[in-house]
C-alpha cells in the first residue's frame, strides 16, 4: 500500500471517529435552548436590588433614576452605559462601575473626587488636581486644605478662571512633588494676574514665583527654604522671580 493511500485510509477513519451521533446532537440544541430560556424568559436573572458605594453625596434623583433604570431588567442582558454617563457626569465623580452579582443584583461603584486645596472665590469650595471645582454638597470641610485665592467669582467658570486655577494647581503638585519642607505649611496660593505667590503658615512670609518656570523656581525654594524658616527671625519676603539670585527681605 502506497503512503499516501495508508495516510487518506488514516484520514477517514478519523472522520468517522469524530461523527457525533443526531441523538446527541439533538440532546445538546435541547439543552441549549432550556438554557436560553432559563436566562432570557424566566425570572432567574431579573434584577431585584441595585446597591450604590460611595453616594453619599449624590444627589438622590439620579441613583433613583438608575435604580428604577435597572429593576426588572435581565441581569444579563442589561446596558448600564446610559446610567454611567449620567453619574460621571456629576461634578463630584471621578469614575463609574457596576458589578454584577448573582442572581439578582448590580453593584454600582463610585469613585469621587479627591480635593487638594481650597478655592475662595466668592464662596469657598473644594477642587481636586485636575481643577474640577465640587459642588458644595459633596464638601467634606477639610480646613487642612490649602487655599487657592486671588481669582474672581465671576472668572472661575471661563477659560481665564481656569487657566489660573491649572497654575496654582501645577505650583501645589510640585512643592509636594519636590518635597518641599515644609511642604505641609502652604497656608495659601494666591493669584496676582499672570503671578503666582505663595504664603507660608505661621510665619507669614510671602514666596514670589512669578508667572513661569515654576518647576526650577521651587527646586530653588526647596534649597532655601529649610533653613530661612526654620530659623529666628523669618523673612517677610522670599522673592525667586529672577535668575541666578534669590532676594530676601
Amino acid at each position: 500500500m502506497k503512503f499516501w493511500e495508508s495516510q487518506g485510509m488514516a484520514s477517514r477513519g478519523a472522520r468517522r471517529r469524530l461523527r457525533i451521533p443526531r441523538p446527541a446532537l439533538a440532546a445538546a440544541a435541547v439543552a441549549l435552548a432550556a438554557g436560553a430560556v432559563a436566562v432570557f424568559c424566566t425570572e432567574l436573572f431579573t434584577v431585584t436590588t441595585v446597591r450604590f458605594h460611595g453616594c453619599a453625596s449624590v444627589p438622590k434623583d439620579s441613583l433613583e433614576t438608575v435604580r428604577i433604570g435597572f429593576t426588572g431588567s435581565n441581569l444579563v442582558t442589561l446596558r448600564t452605559g446610559w446610567a454611567g454617563e449620567r453619574l460621571a457626569a456629576l461634578p463630584e465623580v471621578e469614575s463609574v462601575r457596576f458589578v454584577r452579582r448573582p442572581f439578582h443584583t448590580v453593584e454600582c461603584r463610585l469613585v469621587k473626587r479627591e480635593p487638594v486645596a481650597l478655592l475662595v472665590a466668592g464662596s469657598v469650595r473644594e477642587v481636586d488636581r485636575e481643577g474640577v471645582v465640587l459642588p458644595a454638597r459633596a464638601g467634606r470641610g477639610d480646613i487642612d486644605l490649602p487655599l487657592i485665592t486671588g481669582i474672581a467669582e465671576r472668572a472661575v467658570a471661563k477659560e481665564s478662571g481656569r487657566r489660573s486655577l491649572a497654575r496654582a494647581l501645577e505650583v501645589l503638585r510640585l512643592i509636594r512633588a519636590e518635597g518641599v519642607s515644609p511642604a505641609g505649611q502652604v497656608s495659601e496660593i494666591h493669584v496676582d494676574g499672570e503671578d503666582i505667590e505663595l504664603v507660608w503658615t505661621g510665619t507669614g512670609t510671602l514666596i514670589r514665583l512669578g508667572r513661569d518656570e515654576y518647576a526650577s523656581r521651587v527646586r530653588k525654594l526647596k534649597a532655601v527654604g529649610t533653613v530661612l524658616l526654620d530659623r529666628e527671625g523669618n523673612p517677610e519676603i522670599i522673592d525667586l522671580r529672577f535668575d541666578r539670585q534669590v532676594i530676601i527681605r
